[in-house]
This record gives structure tokens, sequence and C-alpha cells, in this order.
């Protein structure tokens, strides 16, 4: 008898331990769970287009972007996304062909990130 009691025990524990680690496993997993951060990233890094996507998921809306090309600004925008969200920017321009280094700025206000292309 003890011996049944000490098995459905352990199974019991085990069962428990097992939706906890589940439940802690998917809130680390989650990217807006008690987490902020933003990120800035090509579409498609190994050819030569330079449209990008921000993706936000802090408490940010607000972003602003500038495309520079060999340091000189060609174009500038603002956007707004929503915490969770991403939003795709169309960058390529005719005057972004034939140049060697084309960097993308986005910033929140309070922080700012680059990213670079060489063609």
């Amino acid at each position: 008898m003890q011996q049944r009691n000490i098995i459905i025990f352990t199974i019991i524990l085990f069962l428990a331990s097992s939706i906890w680690l589940f439940n802690v496993g998917n809130k680390f997993n989650d990217p807006d769970y008690q987490k902020d951060w933003w990120a800035v990233y090509f579409v498609e890094p190994k050819n030569d287009s330079s449209d990008f996507i921000i993706e936000n998921h802090s408490d940010k809306k607000y972003f602003h972007w500038e495309v520079m090309i060999n340091k000189k600004k060609i174009n500038e925008g603002d956007v707004k996304i929503e915490k969770g969200a991403s939003s795709q920017v169309q960058a390529s321009s005719p005057e972004s062909r034939g140049f060697e280094k084309i960097t993308i700025q986005a910033d929140s206000g309070d922080e700012k990130k680059e990213i670079y292309k060489n063609l």
C-alpha cells in the first residue's frame, strides 16, 4: 500500500512540475513578455535591395528612419509600429544603384540602431 502511494505521489509531482516548466518556457520564449527591445534588419541581406524591416517588441511606438548612401542622406521617414508588430520600409531607389555602401539608421527617440550593406 505504501509503495502505491509513493508511485502515485511521484507521478503527480512529475505532472505538476512538467506543467509548471511548460508554462515558464512559454513565457520566456514569447518575445513580448516582460521584454523591451526592437530591431532593424534588411528584408533580403544577400541581394542589392535596401528594403528593411523595423520589428518592435518595446513600449515605444514611433520610429524615425534614414537611408544614406556614402554618408549622404537620400530618404527619411517616420513610422508607427505597435508592440509585437513589424513594418517593412521600401527604401530602394534609382539613386542607390552604382554606389558602394548603403546605411540605414533607425531611432526610437532614446535609442539608435544602424545597419549597412556594401553593394
